[in-house]
């Protein structure tokens, strides 16, 4: 029997009791932890050390923190604004300080990116596991509580329930367990009206959980993550990706702003191509690459539309259907599914049905009480017949005789028992979701219609081919899956987690899942985007190397890569093709040291040389081809609108110029002096207030004032 409490403490008492005190507790990544439950057990298991608690997750959120006091007065409004009451998980400072007793564990396969680079916990505690194997791993460290939040519907009939954001190891969890007869953990259930009532797989029934707690005064709005601007060099990376996908194919792509400066550049493809096609061309991408794009992707309207399988439901996605680009659904019938990739069926159904299901021999020539019902899933059949004595029948009692082998009885079931539909069908398959307050507003109001075509599933099912690859294979056509890194040597190998020195930045997740997957099925491709320099400890930096001493994904996996300065293919080509094509998308300034280093190892001809049309692979081109597209009015700095006002958008301008310019204290002297001496030419107190800068307090105060005036004389001047 489920228990219901209307108390965290007395549900992490609960916990605490059946256990004995000795917990693995497994809850999920990102915004499906009940924070205020797992705060309350840690809480405890600090003040009482019999207790031994060990929490098993990934991707911990914690809110942004300012260093000095500049950064600090700007979020701290910011904060407050979007994330509300939200409660942080109090595990994150005691890990992030290596503060934790004896009896105090964190173990998680995915970090916050580059959160914990300084914790000797955290890298310590990594688990370097696939995301399809993380219930596994999970389970196997002796998971005897799960704890998850969840989304509740109030009907006439009763409480329904929803994982809501996270089915990704909850399910998985609940298939391991069932298959392999294990004991099942304690699950528990957090109730928060906050988040977004799911369809499909992730709607549950109460004895799903066996304590579900519902205490009013801990419900709090999930962790939103602010939209981020996308700069010159995301904007040509998405669009050079934009340019690979196919219509009437399947999408997979992540989160942030190389992620969203792809959908723009999608969206302006389908709902402006004649724009979209004067930048390709106006930039030269279009010549440079032509081959490619007619070979695996187009640059024309998406007019059958693209079908989503995607680990995370980001954003994005949201855009795209509101564009009119996500809308290929896809139907859980293998044998239905190839008649439509087909042409042979639509999602109406024909009058001939029958007749073509016969055809293509999905029917048997007797009409079973299986095909029966599998029919009335998929909306070919009405929902209303029974069948009875060899029989359909409908509630009015006219019967039909089940002998397809007869036409007359073919043509009576045609003309009195169809549906109109076909049911069940989804655009996006997705195992979590993450993103801004506009996407969880999306999210709440969408209708029951729309809501059905968003289906969340387990994690397993949508990274995979596990279970189910006949329906897997004719869902997913023309795949491509776009993901992003932080280097990739010149034989394709690309690293995506973790640093030459084996610090783990965020973790393996899903990607090593699609690049495989890629592979596997037919007229499918993996797309790695990849910025081809950063900022480091002694300058610029080329993250096309010729080697390094970590790897996400193994060089023979390697599929197609793309920089701002363009697409190289790798796919069954030879090491010097590879590199070749490695060297012509990297920056120009690392282009002669990465072909000097092949042709010293044999793996390049010493006759070979840059083509010219790569030559000049440089970031002043980039930035000038982007004022170009700006002033024809595409490419914004936030192409889907901010979480920020317009003051503070100029005040992370002036933060940013400030961070760049006062590394050491000679720099910030320096930029002292100039400020002192700077006769400001514009009123800045709407700025300074919002700062509570204004009225400077004392000598500090009137420092960081002298300080942001400055900056923000210089990048307003700038803009």
């Amino acid at each position: 029997m489920t228990i219901y409490l209307s108390s965290i403490s007395d549900c992490a008492q609960h916990i605490v009791e059946v256990t004995g005190g000795d917990m693995v507790v497994g809850t999920p990544l990102g915004i499906g932890k009940p924070n205020p439950l797992i705060n309350a057990l840690w809480e405890r298991a600090k003040c009482d050390g019999s207790i031994r608690l060990e929490i098993c997750t990934a991707l911990s959120l914690q809110l942004p923190r300012g260093h000095s006091l500049l950064e600090k007065r700007f979020l701290t409004p910011f904060s407050e604004r979007i994330f509300g009451r939200y409660p942080e998980l109090n595990y994150l400072d005691d890990v992030a300080n290596d503060s934790l007793a004896e009896n105090l564990k964190l173990t998680e396969f995915y970090i916050q990116s580059g959160k914990m680079l300084h914790s000797k916990h955290a890298q310590r505690n990594y688990t370097s596991s696939n995301y399809t194997h993380a219930a596994r791993d999970i389970l196997d460290r002796g998971m005897n509580v799960l704890v998850q939040m969840v989304a509740v519907k109030k009907t006439p009939r009763g409480n329904q329930y929803s994982l809501s954001s996270n089915t990704d190891l909850t399910l998985d969890m609940v298939s391991i367990i069932k298959r392999k007869g294990l004991k099942k953990p304690l699950f528990v259930a957090m109730v928060n009206p906050e988040m977004p009532f799911m369809a499909g797989q992730a709607v549950v029934s109460d004895d799903f959980f066996d304590v579900i707690v519902d205490d009013r005064a801990h419900y709090f709005k999930p962790f939103a993550t602010p939209r981020a601007k996308v700069n010159a060099v995301d904007y040509h990376i998405g669009l050079l990706a934009s340019t690979l996908i196919q219509d009437g194919g399947t999408l997979q792509v992540g989160i942030g702003s190389l992620g969203d400066a792809l959908i723009y550049t999608t969206q302006l493809r389908h709902q402006k191509n004649p724009k979209y096609q004067l930048l390709l061309s106006d930039s030269g991408l279009l010549d440079q690459h032509h081959e490619v794009i007619a070979r695996v992707g187009g640059t024309g309207i998406f007019r059958q539309g693209l079908y989503a399988a995607s680990e995370m439901f980001v954003e994005g996605f949201a855009h795209l259907y509101d564009a009119g680009i996500l809308r290929r659904k896809v139907y859980p019938d293998a044998a239905i599914q190839t008649l439509i990739n087909k042409g042979v069926l639509t999602s109406h159904v024909p009058n001939n049905v029958i007749e073509i299901l016969l055809e293509y021999e999905i029917l048997d020539e007797r009409l079973t009480k299986r095909q029966m019902k599998r029919l009335q899933a998929l909306g070919i059949l009405q929902a209303d017949l029974k069948m009875a004595e060899g029989q359909l029948m409908k509630v009015d009692g006219q019967c039909f005789t089940t002998d397809l082998f007869d036409y007359d009885n073919v043509q009576a079931i045609q003309q009195h028992c169809l549906g109109r539909e076909l049911k069940q069908g989804a655009v996006l398959h997705g195992a979590f979701f993450l993103g801004s307050p506009w996407f969880y507003h999306w999210l709440h109001h969408m209708d029951d219609e729309t809501a059905e075509l968003f289906q969340m599933t387990a994690v397993s099912q949508v990274n995979e081919l596990y279970g189910g690859e006949a329906l897997d294979r004719v869902q997913r056509v023309k795949a491509r899956f776009i993901n992003t890194c932080m280097k990739v040597d010149v034989l394709g190998a690309a690293a995506s987690d973790t640093l030459d020195n084996q610090q783990v930045v965020s973790g393996v997740g899903g990607q090593y899942n699609f690049v495989a997957m890629a592979h596997a099925l037919e007229d499918s491709r993996s797309i790695l985007m990849l910025r081809s320099t950063h900022q480091g400890a002694h300058g610029v930096e080329s993250n096309v190397v010729w080697k390094y001493p970590y790897c996400t994904i193994p060089r023979h996996l390697r599929d197609i890569v793309i920089t701002e300065y363009g697409i190289a293919d790798l796919r069954g080509q030879s090491d010097e093709t590879c590199i070749k094509r490695m060297i012509c998308i990297a920056d120009s300034r690392f282009q002669e040291h990465l072909r000097r280093q092949a042709v010293r190892f044999g793996k390049l001809s010493s006759s070979w040389s840059v083509p010219e049309v790569f030559r000049q692979n440089q970031p002043e081109l980039i930035h000038q081809q982007h004022v170009q597209w700006q002033e024809k009015g595409c490419c914004p700095a936030y192409p889907f609108g901010s979480d920020f006002t317009d003051i503070e958008l100029e005040l992370i301008a002036a933060l940013q110029y400030l961070k760049k310019r006062t590394g050491s204290q000679w720099q910030k002297l320096k930029i002292l002096f100039k400020a002192w001496c700077l006769k400001a030419e514009k009123n800045w107190s709407e700025h300074l207030k919002r700062m509570d800068l204004l009225l400077p307090k004392n000598k500090q105060e009137k420092f960081y004032q002298s300080l942001l005036i400055f900056a923000l004389e210089q990048t307003h001047s700038t803009d």
